[in-house]
């Protein structure tokens, strides 16, 4: 089967690329650019996916699509995010019909249930409030594939997506190294946390099963802060961060900084992200896809920190 991948070069998507090339896939990735870590394991187009004609033939001879790219930012750019997330997709989609390629798996994003005020896990028909544009874009971008009912398209949904590699664990890990890392609230706030490689094998398993053309929330575990953060500190031999600060005085910095700052150190999605209860339920795919995590809290802490420290 021959697999065409979007976004194929950045975090998520070279896990995407490992993964199938590991399940012997015959890989094409989408990028903008030429880089090309993988030789002549992958076959290489360039292009931009809001500009129609640039990838149109990318999707000659693809049997299915990995749509990963995205423009990510959890603050401002809300045009650029409208024309990479939601225009860009309905390119994708509009060159899937064009191509005859009928099975799709979408990256979109835990995001898009918001933060609901709730004890209970969220499932994949948990009410859709997502707070920012990114996270709004992504739920466009789903109902994008929706409307095109020839195309049978399975939905992942990561939340919080640590691992080596990653943006975020740097900035976290970073933040404990410098003893800067300040906890909103008390800290036993429950978040959910997904290993790039469980993302990555979670797309492949819906590639693979035919009954498809739902969405997956897809999770490696469940943590506290506090314990997430403390795991981090010890193996990082660095002390716990002792210093907290309230979820309200938090926000409103966020808010501030956003306004204030081309690139602002906190945000209120951060705020909210790092310290509201929010389990993410799995559930479905460990039923239907036969998923199960590869990952779990001490595997990624060290995962991360075994890359942080060899950067």
């Amino acid at each position: 089967m021959k697999i065409l991948v979007t976004g194929g070069t950045g975090f998520i998507g070279s896990y995407i690329i490992e993964e199938l090339l590991e399940h012997d896939y015959h890989v094409r990735i989408l990028t903008r650019g030429s880089t090309n870590k993988w030789g002549d394991n992958i076959e290489v187009k360039t292009g931009d996916i809001t500009k129609f004609d640039t990838i149109r033939d990318a999707f000659e001879d693809i049997d299915a699509v990995i749509h990963n790219a995205a423009y990510a930012m959890d603050y401002g750019r809300k045009r650029e995010m409208y024309k990479v997330n939601v225009l860009g997709t309905e390119n994708i989609a509009k060159l899937c019909i064009e191509n005859d390629i009928d099975r799709v798996v979408y990256t979109s994003s835990a995001g898009v249930y918001g933060f609901p005020d709730t004890k209970e896990p969220i499932t994949e028909d948990s009410p859709k409030k997502p707070l920012n544009y990114y996270q709004k874009s992504k739920l466009l971008g789903e109902q994008v594939f929706s409307r095109y009912k020839e195309i049978k398209t399975s939905t992942i949904r990561p939340p919080l997506v640590f691992g080596a590699g990653g943006i975020g664990a740097k900035i976290l890990l970073d933040r404990l190294a410098n003893n800067s890392m300040i906890i909103i609230g008390d800290g036993n706030n429950i978040i959910s946390v997904v290993h790039p490689r469980d993302v990555a094998r979670c797309i492949r398993l819906a590639l693979e099963k035919d009954n498809i053309g739902r969405a997956f929330n897809v999770v490696s575990f469940t943590s506290t802060i506090n314990d997430f953060i403390g795991k981090l500190a010890e193996r990082l031999d660095v002390k716990k961060p002792e210093k907290h600060v309230s979820f309200w005085i938090a926000y409103i910095t966020g808010f501030l900084l956003e306004h204030l700052s081309k690139n602002p150190s906190i945000t209120r999605f951060r705020v909210k992200t790092l310290a509201t209860n929010r389990e993410i339920s799995y559930k479905r795919a460990e039923e239907i896809l036969g998923y199960k995590p590869s990952f779990d809290l001490d595997k990624t802490v060290e995962d991360m920190v075994k890359w942080y420290v060899n950067l």
